[in-house]
């Protein structure tokens, strides 16, 4: 198993965020991708990534939290890839300022071609 490692471009909020993601071993018969830990100033969280079809160009994500992270009272995000740049994610980040960690990180794997 490759282990890979980036940083994250820098926000407002976030200077110096970062990610790591172990790719699933075998995920031919099942939604689990793997799991990416993102890393920030205020935050350290591991989520278990799930793949799912997605209705609309682009690709869909479940990111299940495998630590309590920031917000303790959510259990997992919903995101979604665009591929005309038009993300989405459930969370409280992306609801006000409509950028997120789990967005900057998920693009950075797809784009990585790592995911």
């Amino acid at each position: 198993m490759t282990v890979y490692t980036e940083l994250l471009p820098p926000t407002k909020s976030e200077k110096h965020g970062a990610l790591k993601w172990e790719p699933a071993t075998d995920n031919a018969t099942s939604p689990f991708a793997g799991v990416l830990t993102l890393t920030g100033r205020r935050d350290h969280c591991r989520y278990r990534v799930e793949e799912h079809p997605a209705d609309e160009p682009g690709r869909a994500f479940v990111l299940w939290k495998l630590d309590a992270g920031t917000d303790r009272t959510e259990e997992r995000y919903g995101c979604f890839v665009a591929k005309n740049n038009a993300h989405l994610c459930e969370c409280r980040g992306f609801t006000a300022t409509r950028h997120c960690k789990h967005l900057a990180g998920l693009t950075e794997l797809v784009g990585a071609k790592k995911l």
